[in-house]
């Protein structure tokens, strides 16, 4: 059974490109793998999202699409995701993240390689319940938090040296690719 692409992406079929790229940005960002470790079904709607923007948001191979189907995009240069071209997704992701929230979304470069980033997030999050009068009018309420901070001795890396050694083996990626030879 083919997925219907504008399913996917939650749009209407006369959706135009804003709309189509808006789509994508909204649900790239809620499934991406930085935000849903470890979730197998989230990386898979990952997948499903970047195919679907892939052939939504270029006017050739939507009109096959929507003349044709998926099937119709066999033989065009379209390829579904097949693993060996996620770094290329990663590129496109962090370009496109780079572009609207800045440089380093998701600790990713616009070359979709990993920065380094913070080690512990400085965003906090609280629920505070106010009074009609508070809210209207305005006050001054006291809150008390607790946050994780790097260790001044070894800098978070547990290490008395404060050097990270890189792995030889997968230059720090956390991933080893293979090119599958067919």
């Amino acid at each position: 059974m083919d997925l219907d692409y504008y399913e996917i992406l939650e749009i209407s079929r006369d959706a135009d490109g804003a709309t189509i790229k808006k789509a994508y940005r909204k649900l790239a960002m809620k499934f991406h793998p930085d935000q849903n470790q470890g979730d197998k079904q989230a990386e898979e709607q990952f997948k499903l999202i970047n195919e679907a923007y892939q052939v939504l948001s270029d006017t050739q191979k939507r009109a096959i699409y929507d003349r044709h189907g998926k099937a119709g995009l066999q033989g065009q240069g379209f390829r579904q995701y097949s693993g060996q071209n996620y770094e290329d997704i990663m590129d496109d992701l962090g370009s496109i993240f780079e572009s609207v929230f800045g440089s380093g979304f998701g600790g990713f470069s616009a070359q979709g390689r990993r920065q380094k980033s913070r080690k512990y997030t400085l965003d906090l999050e609280t629920t505070l319940t106010l009074d009609f009068n508070e809210a209207v009018f305005g006050c001054t309420k006291e809150v008390s938090y607790r946050f994780k901070s790097p260790c001044a001795a070894c800098d978070g890396t547990g290490s008395k040296d404060k050097k990270l050694s890189t792995c030889n083996e997968c230059g720090g990626k956390g991933q080893i690719f293979f090119a599958k030879a067919s």
